[in-house]
């Protein structure tokens, strides 16, 4: 069985991505929706955005950062996961 990680660097290498942070809404919906594993998409979305992130805290194929959100209040920095090159298939010399 794929992990939620496993299924963000799908659907990022998918569509091209190179990462995905808070506020990716559609993004964020695109994994939740293919995490039949779970019940992401029962739960509210900022619930099962939060634990999509949650999920790549701890995995070595992303380099996490914090980007400073000036138009929101409550939460000043937002997480932000980029997957790392060695992992993307749009990489020149990583094609598959």
């Amino acid at each position: 069985m794929k992990t939620i990680s496993d299924i963000v660097v799908e659907v990022l290498n998918e569509t091209d991505n190179p990462g995905v942070m808070f506020g990716d809404t559609r993004l964020l919906d695109m994994i939740a929706e293919r995490c039949t594993h779970t019940n992401l998409m029962e739960k509210h979305p900022m619930s099962r955005h939060t634990r999509i992130l949650t999920a790549l805290e701890n995995d070595d194929r992303f380099e996490k950062y914090y980007v400073k959100v000036t138009v929101t209040r409550g939460y000043p920095y937002w997480r932000s996961f980029e997957l790392k090159k060695q992992y993307r298939s749009s990489e020149e010399g990583n094609e598959k």
